[in-house]
């Protein structure tokens, strides 16, 4: 049995829909890129066709969103109806989930900062919003040997403290998507954003210019 190419059908007929009609409507065009007995392809065919994989594909789509929307609040809510399409070829590039949040925040926000800079997603605001909460997880889920290399960020400053520029008054934006409603028309300029997740709990203070260069000794 060629396992690896068989595991990688069911994974991504799980995961995709789409691919899975692919797969009904023309079998011949997802077998013959990999090496699978007749005997295989007629188990796949009729996985590919039973009802319940529906059932499994919601389930899937249900886990895997949970640490997106754990992780990336504001970032999914700013998507909007864009969010699916956006997860059906992320999913599609990806087909084995990773349910550790902080892995799966950063590689859903790398595909994302890869769609922003391939123009095929053009928002105000998502990308100062995706940097934010992908900071805010990494501080989230900093482990005591995290700490220890590395005492200090490369700025100079304490590992536990960032800073996040952004283009629009980020306590307007933020206080916004808090509400869960859509950001008012922002002026842009640059902001600065410190975190401070040295307590536990994050603490958040907006910087001028001047404050940002004393603490990063630039």
């Amino acid at each position: 049995m060629a396992l690896d190419a068989y595991q990688d059908i069911f994974c991504r007929m799980i995961a995709s829909a789409d691919y899975r009609a692919r797969l009904v409507e023309n079998p011949a065009s997802i077998f013959i890129n990999h090496e699978l007995t007749e005997r295989e392809q007629r188990r796949l065919l009729a996985m590919a066709i039973h009802p319940g994989m529906r059932v499994n594909t919601a389930i899937h789509r249900a886990n895997r969103l949970t640490p997106l929307d754990q992780t990336l609040p504001f970032t999914c809510f700013l998507l909007g109806d864009r969010l699916g399409p956006l997860l059906d070829r992320y999913w599609m590039a990806n087909p084995t989930e990773n349910l550790q949040l902080p892995a799966e925040c950063a590689r859903f926000a790398e595909f994302l900062q890869q769609e922003i800079e391939a123009g095929r997603l053009d928002d105000p605001y998502v990308e100062e919003v995706l940097t934010f909460e992908r900071v805010c997880t990494e501080l989230r889920f900093f482990t005591e040997e995290e700490l220890r290399s590395t005492a200090k960020s490369s700025e100079g400053m304490p590992a536990q403290v960032r800073i996040v520029q952004f283009r629009h008054d980020p306590e307007a934006l933020l206080g916004a998507l808090i509400k869960l409603e859509s950001p008012p028309l922002l002026e842009e300029r640059d902001y600065y954003l410190a975190i401070d997740a040295r307590s536990g709990d994050p603490i958040f203070r907006v910087l001028d210019p001047e404050a940002v260069a004393a603490l990063t000794g630039q």
